[in-house]
């Protein structure tokens, strides 16, 4: 028995690592994401600020979000970041939110394939930024992400420590953060 949960735990550490996302022992941290979420005002564009390491992102900068409602009431995801070279990779998906009285527990995927997966609003103004989380458990390892996004492509050093706080006080390591280059001269909009 100890044998088979060993190669299981081995196997979920290879998976995480080779997907390059933050990997921990145990259960999630106990993030609770905000109780309201008005969608329509959180509709529209977002820039990527800061980011836990996400192998679907690899080589990119310039990462921003838009989010437009659907008429299923679902939202249309689509992520768009550029590499050096000036290539714009864009993938679109779909999120919802699947309990009305939790409305900023969003589920979101980006292949008919892939299974739905949380998108936890946890602070938002709406206007300036949003600080994202996502963790899902298998066995007794559990897989992190987490975003910081702004309507502009920066944001304060006190809105960075506000949300940087927020996150350490359920015990999320911000250690994991890397900043997303928003200023290179491939980032600007043609």
């Amino acid at each position: 028995m100890f044998t088979v949960a060993l190669f299981v735990l081995c196997f979920i550490l290879n998976v995480g690592v080779t997907h390059a996302q933050i990997v921990g022992i145990g259960k999630c941290p106990p993030v609770v994401a905000q109780k309201e979420l008005d969608v329509k005002e959180y509709l529209g564009d977002w820039y990527e600020i800061y980011k836990f390491k996400a192998n679907f992102e690899d080589g990119q900068e310039c990462i921003k979000a838009n989010y437009l409602l659907k008429e299923d009431k679902h939202i249309r995801v689509q992520n768009e970041g550029k590499t050096p070279n000036g290539e714009t990779i864009s993938i679109v998906g779909d999120g919802y939110a699947p309990d009305e009285n939790e409305p900023a527990k969003l589920l979101v995927k980006f292949s008919e394939a892939a299974p739905y997966g949380n998108y936890w609003v946890v602070d938002t103004d709406y206007k300036t930024y949003t600080l994202i989380y996502s963790c899902s458990e298998v066995v007794d390892v559990h897989f992190e992400f987490a975003w910081i996004l702004a309507r502009e492509k920066s944001i304060t050093a006190e809105i960075k420590t506000k949300l940087f706080q927020e996150l350490e006080d359920f015990k999320v390591d911000t250690k994991n953060f890397m900043k997303t280059d928003q200023t290179a001269s491939y980032c600007e909009d043609k």
